[in-house]
């Protein structure tokens, strides 16, 4: 049986470990002993080790003899843990979310021959290879816009939202000045700008404003406009705002009540237990995403649209954002095992859209396991003569 070793033993990792057991012997490394106990406990199919994300030595002893390396650790420590990775001529499907950008680690991935597919969650990841995918099947892309949000199954007061996620890395998004392309030019706008309502299937009318998610796609994808909207359930950005022009977001230390402390820090101790999705309670939670990639074809305009409306997991009580970004994970380190990739270095997902192979074996995988994305296309004929 091949071997597949999984770093990290969170919310997403333990979705990644789990489906990879299916078919690899799989061995899980993380410090807190307690997640990997409790994992253990639910399959003990699994194999865990305590170690470091980071250890030098540690990790590639763990991983020597893996045929495939997955991961999903905090941002902070993502870049050192490629770099072990590759530096160990491993095989690599990652979701941690680094600041850095991982092109850096491509020379070291094309000598060591090995396939690294970075952001490989749901957006980014997903959002990413659909992107690409519409990019590769029109000659010249005018537009691309990806439209995703983690929110609750209904609207949940006072906030209308709920995260699966930390609280600290939503209040990130709420303040990040958010870069996107309008006629071929890289432009930057306030954080939670641009704001609208849109319907969306299965769904209905959620507000979008443009966030900082495009990354790689920026430098990867030609098109005349791009961006990556967030969507929340209407009323949530308008409290948002509010909370931010009252300085709550800040992260300087200022004294307040008396005390020396971080705003940002304050907020996310109020906030955190108000958002807490708590299943038990009776708490879901939807991943909605729409990816449109429109441009020329010949003479015709043709529009690409992907839509996905997952919802939690009443089987196995795992939310839906966890299901979403873990299984794409697992979904592409397969790919990356049966050679359906087999580009050396650092490949950034829309890279690798282009090819019918892979994307069948994506969008089937992802089927089957009940992530359903639905495809349209509407082409306008002869909208432009030669």
């Amino acid at each position: 049986m091949k071997k597949a070793v999984q770093i990290g033993a969170g919310l997403v990792g333990s979705v990644i470990a789990n489906d990879m057991s299916d078919e690899f012997e799989v061995t899980v490394v993380d410090l807190n002993e307690q997640a990997l106990s409790a994992l253990k406990a639910k399959n003990p199919k699994l194999k865990t080790a305590v170690c470091s994300a980071i250890d030098e030595v540690g990790l590639p002893s763990l991983i020597k003899d893996a045929d495939i390396v997955t991961a999903g650790v905090p941002g902070k420590f993502g870049m050192k843990m490629m770099e072990i990775v590759i530096g160990s001529g491993k095989n690599l499907s990652d979701i941690s979310f680094m600041p850095e950008d991982f092109d850096v680690l491509e020379g070291l991935a094309k000598e060591k021959g090995v396939t690294v597919v970075p952001d490989i969650g749901v957006a980014p990841g997903m959002s990413n290879f659909l992107m690409g995918r519409g990019a590769a099947l029109l000659d010249e892309v005018a537009e691309a816009r990806i439209y995703v949000g983690g929110i609750p199954h209904k609207p949940v007061p006072p906030f209308n939202y709920q995260i699966t996620w930390s609280a600290a890395d939503v209040i990130e998004e709420y303040t990040r000045p958010a870069r996107y392309v309008k006629n071929f030019e890289p432009t930057v706008i306030e954080a939670m700008g641009d704001l609208n309502e849109k319907e969306f299937p299965q769904v209905g009318v959620l507000e979008t404003f443009i966030t900082d998610g495009l990354r790689s796609l920026m430098k990867n994808i030609k098109a005349k406009d791009m961006e990556e909207r967030t969507m929340r359930w209407p009323g949530h950005v308008a409290q948002m705002r509010l909370l931010r022009d009252m300085g709550l977001f800040d992260e300087e230390k200022r004294t307040l009540g008396g005390h020396e402390v971080s705003p940002r820090d304050v907020a996310c101790d109020l906030l955190f237990p108000m958002w807490k999705m708590s299943p038990e309670s009776g708490d879901r939670d939807l991943t909605v995403m729409q990816v449109e990639v429109k441009g020329y074809k010949g003479s015709d305009y043709v529009t690409h649209t992907w839509n996905l409306c997952d919802k939690f997991d009443e089987k196995t009580m795992v939310n839906s954002m966890g299901r979403c970004t873990g299984f794409t994970c697992a979904i592409f380190a397969r790919a990356i095992a049966q050679g359906l990739i087999s580009e050396r270095g650092v490949i950034a997902p829309e890279k690798l859209a282009g090819a019918d192979k892979l994307y069948d074996f994506v969008m089937s995988s992802q089927a089957r396991r009940g992530i359903i994305y639905t495809e349209s296309c509407n082409v306008v004929k002869n909208v432009r003569q030669h």
